[in-house]
């Protein structure tokens, strides 16, 4: 939405099929970027200043690569230390996400493995080709709701997500027939983690530690959430459709519903944080409201990564606002 229409501009260039290396330095300012391409490793000249946008995982693993992190962790890697910022890949946030499945009947309008979804989904294909209309318009997960798990919560503290099919393990785990899915998460989670590294080379995974359920109030909340949820979905208008649950719980049996949250709970790919908006004040704050690293010249962060905490909803559009900001702040500022 914003590249494609403007990659005919003298201004812009986009390199693909690449991998950011480090950002380059001259002292502490930023210089540039080197990227591994073809083999060989590349560097591109910054005239004013370098943008990070490589997310909650990609912002601070880069950082690092580049000497800007927690001074230890680097020199025990081999990296030398340019400015030692003990935030960078701290303060890791996500919504945990716990999913409930139930068998329904393959005649009902949902998405599954079976010759009568086969058929169905094929008829839809062509209805939506020709009337941009029916069942293949939907984006399967339906519908949602935020609410409070307590009438004292201020705010909602809970997320549903309901979903047309059977969802295991990220629909890893495909399973033959047709089912429904509901999705509750923690919007507000009080545990923390970190984004570290394995190794010097970029093209290496970063070493991403969610420390999911670790402050044991998220794992009361959760099992709140689930117990709300399975009491919906086991409500009278979803009798007439509703089978047996994939991942059996009861809600006389709290103590075996948490341990399947403990089992099978896992990231709704919400991640922030860890490269959190700060005072300089702040020793663990890494950019500041204009989203200039602390005490580097010319690199700023933009990206869900400089959230201080997680919002209480989806992180697309806020992080588009956060792209949006920046670019606002250039134009009215100018560059570094």
């Amino acid at each position: 939405a914003f590249l494609t229409p403007n990659l005919s501009r003298p201004n812009l260039k986009v390199v693909t099929h690449a991998v950011s290396a480090r950002v380059t330095m001259e002292g502490r300012r930023a210089s540039g970027v080197a990227y591994h391409q073809g083999g060989s490793l590349q560097t591109v000249k910054a005239r004013r200043e370098v943008i990070l946008s490589a997310g909650a995982f990609g912002s601070p693993q880069l950082l690092q690569l580049s000497g800007i992190g927690v001074a230890a962790d680097l020199q025990k890697l081999g990296i030398p230390v340019v400015h030692a910022l003990p935030g960078v890949g701290r303060n890791l946030q996500d919504h945990i996400d716990y999913v409930q499945t139930w068998r329904v009947p393959s005649h009902t309008d949902t998405f599954g493995v079976s010759l009568r979804g086969s058929a169905k989904v094929t008829g839809a294909m062509l209805e939506w080709k020709n009337k941009r209309t029916g069942m293949v318009t939907s984006s399967i997960a339906t519908c949602g709701a935020f609410f409070r798990s307590t009438p004292e919560a201020p705010v909602p503290d809970l997320q549903l997500v309901f979903v047309l099919g059977i969802v295991d393990d990220h629909a890893r785990k495909l399973h033959t027939g047709h089912g429904i899915s509901c999705h509750v998460e923690v919007l507000r989670p009080f545990s923390r983690g970190s984004v570290g590294l394995n190794g010097t080379d970029p093209r290496q995974a970063p070493r991403i530690d969610p420390q999911f359920l670790s402050d044991e109030r998220d794992l009361a909340l959760l099992l709140r959430g689930a117990q709300m949820q399975q009491r919906i979905i086991e409500s009278s208008p979803f009798d007439g459709i509703r089978g047996p649950m994939l991942y059996p719980t009861r809600l006389d049996d709290p103590a075996g519903m948490a341990a399947d949250i403990r089992r099978r709970a896992d990231t709704q790919y919400h991640p922030v944080g860890t490269c959190r908006m700060g005072p300089a004040s702040d020793p663990m704050a890494v950019v500041d409201a204009q989203l200039r690293v602390h005490g580097i010249a010319g690199l700023r962060v933009a990206d869900a990564s400089i959230m201080p905490t997680l919002i209480g909803g989806n992180t697309n559009a806020p992080a588009i606002m956060i792209a949006e900001k920046a670019a606002d702040l250039i134009g009215a500022h100018g560059p570094l």
